[in-house]
């Protein structure tokens, strides 16, 4: 319990941002230490001075940490903690990743994410590319990931649940309010199969300030970025140049050149900060899915066939060798009956392995 108050206390001693509060911790030595070293020790450090650790105030941030302990405890939140195991590992490799994450729902952040983001006021255009491209990553059991915020974040989280993805909502405030109000249901929705999470602990409400912050948790979550729809600045176009800052792939939905809605998607594209997409196979090429597919598949198809009995591997390796061959070749080769060389082969059917021709010949599948 004190290592977690610890944890979050560190994510809210005043004045230090994510980068400062890591660089305090490895500079400290210990978690504890930085809560328990005299003040005139901590001032030795390089790079923190009088002003900053007499600003810290320690004592405020581990009674704020109490708190949202109880908060925790009471609506079965789930804590991220950096350094654990369990941290999500795409968002650990940015520089200026969250000290804690906390979240609700059934949340796995370690799959195959992609975020997708675009304009508060997505035009019928936008919705549909939004629907279309999801349903399309449906294929590669992709998780959705975007700010739950009006227009393209909305329809990409609903277009994820009408398709069975997972699809996580990262927040720009606490996990005690919800903003928009009208995305309540939708949230609630959410945590059947994904969730919400949010760096910010129970209390802080949406601010302006809050959402780039937010931003960066979406870019740093994913493989990939999507931007449907932006105008020549705003949100969606800071998560892609975080996104690209981060070394992720960026991608853009081009749009008519005399459309508002599309000049920021269309800037990206132009000036090489962002491959155009049409269409999810133009994502998945860029990011060599078809062939981590194949190999994901035939990982599968080995662990089966080792599995298998010897009888069985001795069809597997005849029809390797012939690429096809007949069930009386087989039942010649492995001297096996009539009745026993069909319950084999009834097995490697069932297991996926085999595939059944006219003629009665087979083929691996």
């Amino acid at each position: 319990m004190e290592e977690r108050i610890y944890q979050i206390a560190l994510s809210a001693l005043n004045g230090l941002g994510p980068v400062k509060a890591r660089l305090l911790l490895e500079a400290v030595g210990s978690l504890e230490g930085v809560f328990t070293e005299k003040e005139a020790s901590l001032r030795k450090l390089e790079g923190f001075g009088s002003s900053v650790i007499n600003a810290l105030d320690r004592e405020k941030a581990i009674a704020r940490a109490k708190q949202e302990i109880e908060f925790i405890e009471e609506n079965n939140v789930q804590l991220y903690y950096f350094q654990d195991q369990n941290f999500p590992q795409k968002l650990r490799e940015i520089n200026d990743c969250p000290i804690v994450l906390y979240a609700l729902g059934k949340v796995d952040f370690n799959q195959t994410n992609i975020s997708i983001v675009g304009m508060r006021k997505s035009t019928s255009y936008g919705k549909k590319v939004c629907d279309q491209l999801v349903a399309d990553l449906a294929a590669h059991e992709a998780q959705i990931i975007s700010g739950l915020a009006h227009g393209i974040d909305k329809v990409a989280h609903e277009a994820a649940i009408h398709n069975g993805l997972a699809t996580i909502g990262v927040l720009g405030h606490g996990l005690d309010t919800m903003y928009p109000a009208a995305h309540r249901p939708l949230a609630k929705r959410m945590l059947e199969n994904g969730g919400i999470a949010t760096e910010f602990m129970s209390g802080v409400v949406g601010e302006p300030a809050n959402f780039p912050k937010r931003n960066r948790i979406v870019a740093g979550l994913s493989e990939a970025t999507v931007v449907i729809e932006s105008s020549e600045s705003g949100g969606s176009l800071i998560t892609a140049n975080l996104a690209n800052d981060y070394n992720r792939e960026v991608f853009a939905v081009p749009g008519p050149v005399d459309r508002e809605t599309s000049k920021g998607c269309n800037n990206l594209i132009k000036r090489n900060r962002a491959h155009l997409i049409s269409s999810a196979d133009d994502l998945v090429k860029v990011l060599d899915w078809e062939e981590k597919d194949d190999q994901s598949k035939q990982h599968e198809m080995d662990a089966l066939i080792a599995d298998l009995n010897s009888e069985e591997q001795k069809i597997i390796q005849l029809i390797k060798a012939n690429e096809t061959i007949d069930f009386d070749s087989l039942a010649f080769e492995l001297k096996l009956s009539s009745a026993e060389l069909s319950l084999h082969i009834f097995n490697l059917e069932m297991k996926g392995l085999l595939q059944t021709h006219a003629g009665k010949r087979y083929s691996l599948a």
